[in-house]
């Protein structure tokens, strides 16, 4: 079950996504040097095959209303918003604003985007495989959105009320403003609203044992949403010779859903949870040439958050309640050295140290009697420091080598009901070669060792009483690890076509997944590192124009992603993919310009998944159906515009099923009982003004 209240950025970013657009933008740091432009839709010089840039006339048909609009426009690029993870080069996505990376976590960079309005938008460029003087952020292709200068104040009003097949009515809105006076730039903006979960909805409950055969039923009405407000700010002015940047976010969101069954056997069973989320991140920067080939970065950001969260289950026969509550904490510092030795040649060198910690506190009730959990009250904290070399050489026009190290070393301790100390170090070598035979082709080949971000969300309980009961946290996991081989193709065409095939083998190592744990008698779900294993993913995206189909302005992309893993399940010794991982996702959007209208409308499809989560003592499997979205958006006025949304078109549904085990799992057993519930939202009919100023 998808709870939109547990993961209070995605939700956020979810619910706003309607409303789209805003004046504050969120990055204004110096630009890079750029290639030459001309008129037509991209342009690259011979001496810059990695570069392509797309003027702002690229995107005029289209008549966008921000960079996330625009961005979504670029052929063969996908957007990456990097991850909410420890560290901050960990979370990176593959977006720059001005050349320089948002210093910002818990801000998704979507929003980031959302937020500068297309007018302010000189053009964007996207380097591939690498470029002299450009930080990668670790990625094989960055798009750098460069910035117009202005003056004057420029802001954003919008409304979208949402009609819900059920009956319910909510409101979303969105105010933001940024003022410009010389190089001093001042953005404050507010938005928010009430929100659903459409992961839940009214749907038939089945039971059955081992055999098939029903033992008892009922019709589950499960209904989930909440409140949500963000207030962003930023400031940006010269300072001691350079740029200074200071930006802040503050959020709060509450959530509650209800989920209630009248069995005809075992009669009603009810569970109600809520949550409360608070969490602020401020973050600074700072950058200043020191001659004319090196300069100077500086970095800080700082992250504090607080959660309460209580479920309740009752039963004829039983009542069980679950609290938890967390703080937590983030800081980081980051210096960045860079240098331009020469056209073909640049180095850059740096470090950085973070500080984590997490304090979770919890309590299980079965009946009123307490059930002690493994480290359900633990203070968890991680100082972590890395340093790293990045070189980018391109010894021809159409050959470029990135290759670089970075070498970590953290400290975990855990204090309360689990005491341990560990001491990791882990070092990561990467480098990246493309060959671009033409302007129009590219070569890329990359191998890197990999070592994820450990999520301190592991090391906390969770629950779902009216599901599969309640998982304990685990201090003491090692962050997985991976050596990745990476082949990539990329060819445009017809001006704004392009197509990317790649292919990726993983060899893995810590690999986190699932696995029993027993306390007090009792055995419970766990994250666990489970050992090693193999991945292969293929990755096919592409950008069709389709003019040359009689179909005027239209434009159809897609993007499909395959995963093939091996690991062996902990419980069972017998091989299966990793729990949680979607074998395929797919998307297909098709969008149509019509600027002698001056509307654009548009269809996307998005594929419907399967995971399965492999638990000591039941198999879980979610099923979503494919989401279909039909849009259309009128531009009154340049700067009025009206915009009608009806999603989840196809009404998909929501399966869950658990074929639960009366012990451990073992080979060919069959469940004892298979819980299957399915849920339909229904479709969401959505409406929006969108008013801009200056």
């Amino acid at each position: 079950m998808r709870r939109a209240g547990l993961n209070l950025s995605a939700a956020l970013t979810a619910m706003i996504g309607g409303l789209d657009a805003g004046a504050a933008s969120a990055q204004e740091a110096a630009p890079q040097p750029q290639p030459s432009r001309s008129a037509s839709p991209a342009h690259q010089t011979p001496g810059d095959r990695d570069v392509s840039s797309y003027p702002a006339s690229f995107f005029a048909d289209q008549r966008p209303n921000t960079a996330a609009d625009m961005v979504s426009r670029l052929p063969g690029f996908t957007l990456d918003t990097g991850g909410n993870v420890r560290g901050f080069a960990g979370a990176a996505g593959n977006v720059l604003i001005n050349g320089q990376r948002p210093t910002a976590k818990s801000d998704d960079l979507n929003s980031i985007l959302t937020r500068i309005p297309a007018t302010l938008v000189d053009h964007i460029d996207v380097i591939r495989g690498g470029a002299p003087g450009i930080d990668m952020q670790g990625k094989a292709v960055i798009a750098n959105v460069v910035l117009k200068k202005t003056s004057g104040f420029s802001g954003v009003a919008a409304v979208a009320p949402i009609w819900i097949e059920d009956g319910r009515v909510i409101i979303q809105y969105r105010a933001e403003g940024t003022w410009v006076n010389g190089d001093t730039r001042t953005e404050l903006g507010l938005l928010g609203g009430t929100y659903v979960d459409d992961g839940t909805g009214p749907g038939p409950h089945v039971l059955r044992n081992g055999a098939g055969a029903i033992t008892d039923s009922s019709y589950q009405q499960a209904r989930a949403g909440g409140l949500t407000n963000a207030l962003t700010g930023a400031w940006q002015a010269p300072v001691a010779g350079g740029k200074f940047r200071a930006n802040f976010q503050l959020q709060d969101q509450t959530y509650v859903g209800t989920f209630t069954d009248n069995f005809v056997h075992a009669g009603r069973q009810y569970e109600k949870d809520d949550q409360d989320k608070t969490n602020g991140e401020l973050g600074l920067h700072w950058d200043r040439p020191l001659n004319d080939k090196t300069s100077l970065e500086l970095l800080g950001l700082q992250q504090l958050s607080h959660m309460g969260f209580s479920s309740i289950f009752d039963t004829v026969s039983e009542a069980d309640f679950f609290g938890l509550r967390t703080t937590g904490g983030e800081s980081i510092a980051r210096a960045v050295l860079h240098r331009t030795q020469s056209d073909t040649l640049s180095i850059e060198g740096g470090g950085e140290f973070a500080y984590n910690w997490v304090n979770t506190h919890t309590v299980f009730l079965q009946n009123g009697a307490n059930v002690p959990l493994p480290a359900a009250n633990v203070h968890v904290d991680e100082k972590r420091g890395e340093v790293f070399t990045t070189a980018t050489w391109r010894p021809t026009p159409k050959f470029t080598v990135e290759a670089g190290v970075r070498v970590e070393d953290s400290t975990i301790e855990s204090t309360g009901d689990v005491v341990l100390t560990k001491t990791l170090i882990f070092p990561k070598p990467r480098v990246l070669f493309t060959w671009a035979p033409s302007s129009d082709d590219q070569v890329r080949l990359r191998i890197e060792r990999e070592v994820g971000q450990l999520d301190f969300n592991s090391f906390v309980a969770s629950s779902s009483l009216n599901g599969s009961g309640v998982f304990t946290g685990n201090p003491n996991l090692n962050p997985s690890q991976d050596w990745a081989f990476e082949a990539a193709y990329e060819h445009h065409f017809w001006g704004k076509g392009a197509i990317v095939l790649t292919a990726r083998h993983l060899i893995l190592k810590d690999v986190i997944d699932r696995a029993p744990i027993t306390s007090g008698g009792s055995t419970f779900d766990s994250p666990a590192n489970i050992g090693g294993g193999t991945e292969n993913d293929f990755i096919a995206s592409f950008s069709l124009p389709l003019d040359r189909f009689h179909i005027p302005g239209g434009m159809l992309t897609g993007l499909g992603t395959w995963r093939f893993s091996r690991v062996t399940d902990p419980t069972t010794g017998q091989i299966r993919e990793i729990s949680g991982q979607h074998q395929l996702d797919g998307e297909l959007h098709f969008t149509q310009d019509l600027p002698a209208w001056k509307l654009n409308w548009g269809i996307d499809t998005f594929r419907g998944w399967t995971e399965h989560y492999y638990r000591f003592n039941e198999i879980d499997t979610n099923k979503l159906g494919t989401f279909d979205v039909i849009w259309a958006e009128y531009k009154a006025r340049r700067d009025l515009s009206y915009r009608v949304e009806i999603d989840n078109a196809g009404r998909r549904g929501f399966v869950l099923n658990r074929d639960e085990y009366s012990g451990l799992r073992t080979p060919g057993a069959l469940p004892s009982q298979i819980d299957n519930v399915e849920r339909n939202f229904g479709i969401e009919i959505k409406f929006r003004v969108r008013k801009t100023f200056g």
